[in-house]
This record gives C-alpha cells, sequence and structure tokens, in this order.
C-alpha cells in the first residue's frame, strides 16, 4: 500500500510536469510581432491567482503586453490580442497575394426517388375492377450537382520592414488596455482562468475567495472527472466551464499549493488587522 501511494505521487509529480510545459507551449504569440512591436511590462506584485491551462501559477506576477499578446511571468497567456494581419494591413509596403486553388471533382449524389402515381380517376376505376392493376412505379433520378467553386487563399507580407504608424501605434494602445484590466484585476486580488481552447475566466477578490474556499477541496477528493463537474455544478461555480475542468482535474496535484495560498491570504489579513486595527479584505 505503501509503495502504491508512492508511485501514485510520482506520477501525479510526473503530469504536473508535462502539464507546467503544455501550459507554455499551448498558446503562442507570433514571434515576428515581439520584434516589430515591442514590450509593454507592468511592475510584480504578489497579489491576485493566475491558472494557465488548469496550471496554479504562484505570485509574484508581471504581466506584460508581448508583440500583440499578453504574458504572465513570461507564459502567454492570450495568443493575439489583435491579429498580426490587422498590424500588416497598416504598412505601406503591404503586399495581398490571392491564390485561388482547383476545386475538387464533387462526389455524385446517391439516387433520389420519386413517386408517380396514378391519377385519381385511375384509382377510383381500380376499386371496381375485377383485375388489379399495376402499382405506380417508382423511378432512381439523379439530381445534378452544383459545379464545385475554386477555394480562394489570401496571404499577406510585407516587402520592407515593419515600420510603427499611427495606424498600428492604435491598435498597439488596445492590446496594452486588455493588459492593464488583467494587470488591475490580479493587484486587486481577482483570478484569471487561460487557456487555448475557451476564452478567459476571470472574477474579482469576493469570487477568487469562493474558488479558493472550494477548488482544493475537489481536486483532493474527486476520484473522476465527472465527478469534479458535478461538484462544481453542485457549488454553483457556473464560470467553470467543462473544458476547464477538465484542465483543472488534470492538475488536481496543485490542491496543497492552493490551499497554502489562502493560508498566506488568511495570516495577511489578521496581521493588517494587528497592525493598522482594520481587517484586510480576504479577496
Amino acid at each position: 500500500m505503501k509503495g502504491h501511494g508512492w508511485r501514485l505521487t510520482v506520477a501525479l509529480l510526473a503530469m504536473a510536469c508535462v502539464s507546467a510545459n503544455s501550459a507554455a507551449a499551448a498558446i503562442e504569440i507570433p514571434k515576428v510581432s515581439g520584434k516589430a512591436l515591442g514590450v509593454t511590462r507592468g511592475k510584480q506584485f504578489g497579489n491576485g491567482v493566475v491558472f494557465i491551462e488548469g496550471k496554479y501559477i504562484e505570485p509574484p506576477y508581471v504581466v506584460e503586453r508581448w508583440g500583440n499578446g499578453i504574458r504572465i511571468n513570461g507564459i502567454p497567456v492570450i495568443s493575439q490580442v489583435v491579429d498580426w494581419t490587422d498590424f500588416l494591413k497598416t504598412q505601406s509596403s503591404l503586399k495581398v497575394v490571392k491564390t485561388e486553388s482547383a476545386p475538387s471533382a464533387a462526389p455524385t449524389p446517391p439516387p433520389v426517388q420519386e413517386t408517380y402515381s396514378a391519377d385519381v380517376e385511375s384509382s377510383l376505376d381500380d376499386l371496381f375492377d375485377d383485375e388489379p392493376k399495376a402499382k405506380p412505379v417508382k423511378k432512381a433520378v439523379v439530381r445534378p450537382a452544383a459545379p464545385p467553386r475554386p477555394k480562394t487563399t489570401v496571404s499577406y507580407s510585407l516587402e520592407g520592414g515593419f515600420v510603427r504608424n499611427e495606424a498600428s501605434n492604435l491598435l498597439v494602445k488596445r492590446i496594452n488596455a486588455v493588459r492593464t484590466e488583467i494587470d488591475r484585476t490580479l493587484r486587486t486580488g481577482g483570478f484569471f482562468c487561460f487557456g487555448a481552447d475557451y476564452a478567459r475566466v476571470s472574477g474579482d477578490q469576493r469570487e477568487t475567495l469562493r474558488l479558493l474556499d472550494r477548488l482544493p477541496d475537489f481536486q483532493r477528493r474527486c476520484e473522476s472527472v465527472e465527478e469534479f463537474v458535478a461538484a462544481v455544478r453542485s457549488a454553483k461555480l457556473v464560470y467553470l466551464t467543462e473544458p476547464i475542468c477538465r484542465d483543472f482535474f488534470k492538475n488536481r496535484i496543485d490542491y496543497r499549493k492552493l490551499q497554502d495560498r489562502r493560508r498566506v491570504i488568511k495570516e495577511e489579513a489578521e496581521l493588517e488587522k494587528l497592525v493598522n486595527g482594520v481587517a484586510k479584505p480576504l479577496f
């Protein structure tokens, strides 16, 4: 039994390492955008909670705009706030190439059965006829398919280097606004869940408290994804979609770190109360 527990711990540790690596690789920011647009980096801070592909990222945090995406602690969390193509369209040296590929042959549709019925008068005659007439014949008719259309592919490239201008600076400003919003939410005790397969989810400090009160317990005791999803639904954590729940379950070894994080928050609140006589809000 003791050996089984050791093997389980090793397996969970291996799973955690794979999850950490995949979290960094799943969301990618175009490298060319980093070179062209540079970086806007915020100052380090220790508030809030961050999950990337269900993996808990420990504070302190640094939120930065890198190229046309967002990174936290150097890990991409949003691939492209503004598509890189939109930046290319701001350049006077833009080259647009349209390519049409030959259409593939359309498959022959299956025969469509159409019934040809006798008229009403003939049908009435059949009622009083001693010899029944042959039933209406069904004919298979093949309807011609619409001719296939060629597929058009549009590609964008620059004949020269990328040059920052007023239009591109406005796009960068939009990305910086998203960086600022994420930074502010975390600094005020909020949380974020980032993933390549779902839209980012966030909550304020009150919702972070609810999450930390429940998530570590679910990760510790649930033995299947289905049980985990049911527990989340019962707790009315409606923003945790099934893909997010699957990521949390995959990284369930993090429950101890989340318990530690919750304990630190409580200790900071108690210390604040002793020093200033005012309790610090618990997320």
